[in-house]
């Protein structure tokens, strides 16, 4: 390593504490029956208690087929795809809505 001729002094920065979970990204392939297969991917980035958020390269993955057991061990996994099947109708009625134009 050489030596820097002229040295670069940084100030502290005051230490923060990520401790939140911001969903960052959700993607979702519902199981269909031939063949029956699934799968959910979360990235999830830290935050602070105030919603500042970590750096990218902090990103945590979960990435897991979805299955029968997966289902009935997380019945809130089975809720959420319920819940946001129950939202598309709605969903698309809104932006439907959106495009008409102003009366």
């Amino acid at each position: 390593m050489l030596t820097n001729p002229t040295p670069i002094v940084t100030e502290p920065v005051p230490s923060k504490v990520y401790d939140k979970l911001h969903v960052y990204s959700l993607s979702a392939i519902q199981p269909t029956l031939h063949p029956k297969s699934g799968s959910i991917s979360v990235d999830l980035l830290p935050a602070t208690a105030d919603g500042q958020l970590a750096s990218g390269d902090q990103v945590q993955k979960i990435t897991a087929p979805i299955t029968d057991e997966m289902l009935a061990a997380v019945p809130e996994l089975a809720t959420a795809f319920e819940a946001v099947l129950a939202a598309i109708p709605a969903t698309m009625a809104y932006l439907a809505a959106q495009e008409q134009p102003n009366e």
